[in-house]
């Protein structure tokens, strides 16, 4: 995944929405580049990196690293360091093993990641990972984990939504978690989102994260067949419609400076709005 557009310039977002949808690789707001199981490969991640150095557009990386030795993940970022890797990611629910996030292995890589201040994207957790998501959060407290998708609600399923819903308001108080509200138009669940649903999700990420802790992201290509890249942005602006002009600001720009830090080559410092 890979995001960009320097926080301090804020030209009219239609125009900035058009001239995203025209980029083939550059895009904004959380631009997804997804690893697909079995194809984890470093080498995907130094070419998202290389994307990185060449194209102004792009800010940083969201990339993938082995997370099942932690000695070796040191030598990983270690040759990564000052490359534009701002955040590790892993589609832990197509693994073999879905409690993978919970073993003693993974979450002490995933300590070593706080330590170095890399935030972890944890996509579509609910529900096969969620519990071991749950884990991982409680045992690495000083570890920033994003709930990508919010965690990805189970539309049009009102017994599964009642689970998710408590999850999702336990979950994301925890203040080592930040929800990106992103994935919401592509399916997920039973049915396509109701706009009384949408609304329920960012009224609940509002009230249990706060815009402190929430952030935006297109899903861009993944979302591709359901909606296209200005429609997706225009809808996401439009749920925030209710939200103060601070809030909005903080969840479109401030949450991903202060987790993801600042696009690579600004001379805004990671942490600061």
């Amino acid at each position: 995944m890979v995001w960009l557009e320097h926080p301090r310039a804020r030209p009219d977002p239609r125009r900035l929405r058009a001239r995203r949808c025209q980029r083939r690789d550059g895009a904004g707001r959380g631009h997804d580049r997804d690893p697909r199981p079995g194809r984890h490969h470093l080498a995907e991640t130094d070419w998202l990196l290389d994307l990185a150095a060449r194209e102004p557009s792009v800010g940083g990386v969201v990339g993938f690293l082995p997370l099942d030795d932690a000695a070796a993940l040191e030598d990983q970022l270690a040759r990564r360091a000052g490359s534009g890797l701002v955040g590790v990611r892993q589609l832990w629910h197509d693994h073999d093993d879905l409690q993978e996030l919970a073993a003693e292995t993974t979450i002490s890589c995933l300590r070593l990641l706080g330590e170095g201040g890399l935030p972890v994207d944890v996509p579509n957790a609910f529900p096969t990972v969620w519990s071991a998501l749950v884990t991982a959060v409680d045992a690495a407290p000083d570890t920033t984990f994003v709930l990508d998708h919010c965690g990805k609600p189970p539309f049009g399923d009102p017994a599964a939504w009642a689970r998710w819903e408590r999850g999702f308001a336990e979950l994301a108080g925890r203040p080592n978690v930040v929800v990106k509200l992103s994935g919401l138009f592509a399916g997920s669940g039973l049915a396509p989102a109701t706009e009384t649903e949408l609304a329920r999700v960012v009224e609940l990420t509002r009230t249990t994260a706060g815009a402190g802790r929430t952030m935006i992201g297109s899903d861009w290509p993944m979302a591709r067949g359901s909606t296209d890249y200005a429609e997706s942005m225009i809808r996401i602006d439009a749920l925030l419609s209710g939200w103060s002009a601070a809030e909005r600001e903080q969840a479109e720009v401030g949450t991903a400076l202060l987790i993801y830090g600042p696009p690579t080559g600004s001379s805004v410092e990671r942490g600061t709005t």
